[in-house]
């Protein structure tokens, strides 16, 4: 008889709960994400600019990139920073990585982002996949220490509003 009266008192509760969230901290937690995804999409410039500077200045020292494929077998590859933002300056042809569906999840300094992505070489689409950084908040603010992407050219999905071909 005393759970007929609790279930709709808990029920009520869990529904209204996150409206009695103080504001400031929900404005706390806005601001982190934004600054987390600050990070990646800095690496993101970076690349559309073939500014390997701009690159290199989105990774702690000693970070690196961790790359999954498929080649009849799967494919790991590592790549250290420095290698990815000198072969940045080298292009000669923009790097555009438009990326969408962020999951953005932060604990104290440590965050990770998990986002799908479609890469384009000069507008021209060539493999989509799943960007999943590890970023940490140091003195001088997030910064990203590890990035893994899968890589696939076959059935992929593509960011709201854009072709395979780079078309609107």
């Amino acid at each position: 008889m005393h759970i007929r009266r609790v279930l709709p008192t808990l029920a009520f509760a869990a529904v209204a709960a996150p409206a009695v969230l103080p504001a400031p901290a929900l404005a706390q937690d806005a601001a982190e994400r934004a600054a987390v995804l600050a990070a990646v999409d800095l690496l993101f410039d970076g690349m559309r600019a073939n500014d390997g500077d701009m690159v290199r200045s989105a990774f702690v020292d000693g970070a690196v990139l961790v790359s999954t494929e498929r080649r009849g077998a799967p494919v790991t590859t590592l790549t250290p920073v420095e290698e990815f933002a000198s072969a940045v300056d080298r292009a000669t042809r923009e790097w555009d990585e438009p990326y969408w569906d962020a999951i953005v999840q932060i604990e104290d300094y440590l965050a990770s982002v998990w986002v799908k992505y479609a890469f384009y070489l000069d507008g021209t689409f060539t493999h989509c996949g799943v960007d999943a950084f590890l970023v940490a908040r140091g003195p001088n603010g997030w910064k990203i220490a590890a990035l893994a992407d899968t890589r696939e050219s076959d059935n992929c999905e593509l960011p709201p509003g854009r072709q395979p071909e780079g078309g609107s």
